[in-house]
């Protein structure tokens, strides 16, 4: 417990002082420090990831301001992907790990976040442990996703339900 709160100090001061470099230099940091991080890929100020070596983001992805990523501590198989071409709106939160609320201990629960291609999540929506967005889909403003989302359709609400179908121009 006491390495935990040493790592979660350090992680802190280390975040802290990430809000004050130029973007280059946080990009090189984000490269050494995720599982993945893609080429064009950008991450604003304000984001905090938990566990880095437990996040991957692939290329073109765009993660707004105030972002809030958390992976597994407990489960180490249990990763938050985001792939390719994919837009994430200002403090939007992804939890892929949680609590069993029938238990008194508090036992972890957990299960990856998977973002497929070319997905938009609009802003302070909510997406939850074991979650896949397929390829295409847009998630509205404010959405709490408990649920997999269908490729090509737009979900929106609390919970997140499909609205409609994306249909793209090609």
């Amino acid at each position: 417990m006491i390495l935990f709160g040493i790592y979660s100090w350090v992680q802190s001061i280390l975040y802290h002082i990430m809000e004050y470099l130029p973007s280059g230099i946080r990009t090189c940091i984000f490269k050494l420090c995720l599982n993945k991080f893609g080429k064009n890929s950008f991450i604003d100020y304000k984001t905090y990831i938990r566990y880095p070596k437990r996040v991957s983001i692939g290329n073109n992805v765009t993660i707004n301001r105030g972002v809030r990523l958390f992976p597994s501590y407990h489960l180490k198989d249990v990763i938050i992907e985001i792939e390719d071409n994919c837009a994430i709106g200002p403090e939007v939160c992804m939890f892929a790990a949680g609590h069993d609320y029938k238990e008194l201990s508090l036992p972890n629960t957990a299960a990856s976040i998977h973002i497929g291609r070319h997905v938009w999540i609009g802003g302070r929506s909510i997406i939850l442990q074991g979650v896949n967005i397929g390829e295409g889909a847009i998630i509205a403003a404010g959405s709490i996703v408990t649920k997999d989302v269908e490729s090509y359709s737009v979900y929106a609400g609390v919970p997140a339900r499909k609205i409609k179908d994306r249909t793209i121009d090609k």
